[in-house]
Parts: C-alpha cells; structure tokens; sequence
C-alpha cells in the first residue's frame, strides 16, 4: 500500500510520497493514487524528501501523472535528493519537471 501525504494550496497540489523508492515495486500505486488526485489541476508539485531512489517506472509513473493533469499544466518536483537530480537531468526530464529546492518555493515559483 503506498503511503502519501497530500496538502492543497491555493488550487495547487503538493504530494509527499511517504517511501524510500519510487521504483517498479512502488510506481503503479503511485500512478493510480496520484494520478487520481492531480486530474484536471494546472499545478502539482511532487516532494521527493522521504524518497532516495527513482528508477525508469517512476519517471514514467510521473509522466503519466502530469498526462491526467489539466493541458498545459505542471508537474514540480521538490526535494529531491542530487542522485534523482542528475537522473532527471540525463534523461532531459529535468525540461518537462523544473526542480525545486522546497515544495514552498515550487508553489511560488
């Protein structure tokens, strides 16, 4: 069962996955349970505090939750530790997710 805290503010999703990895074992929970959550919003932002490792199923499980989003919405991720940092860079998906030092700063930006 995925753990995940979510928090709104000012119509913008924040998700904090409350998990070590975002991987093949996690990333279906986390694209039904978020994917849900963040249909139809312009802004979600996804804090990766809790979690310290993304494999290719959790790019693609957040890529698939920024395709229920709103056209042209947008998917911020908070928090991420500099390994998930330098995957979303040379996977170039650091273009498609601008990356946040807090969820604070994500919201605001």
């Amino acid at each position: 069962m995925l753990h995940v805290r979510f928090a709104e503010t000012n119509g913008a999703l924040t998700v904090t996955p409350l998990l070590r990895r975002l991987d093949a074992e996690t990333a279906p929970d986390f694209r039904e349970t978020v994917g849900a959550a963040a249909s139809g919003r312009r802004l979600v932002v996804v804090s990766l505090s809790h979690v310290r490792a993304v494999d290719a199923s959790g790019l693609a499980a957040l890529v698939s939750v920024l395709q229920r989003m709103a056209p042209g919405g947008e998917l911020r991720i908070a928090q991420a530790d500099p390994r998930i940092r330098a995957l979303l860079a040379s996977t170039r998906l650091d273009e498609l997710f601008p990356s946040f030092e807090d969820a604070t700063s994500a919201l605001l930006a």
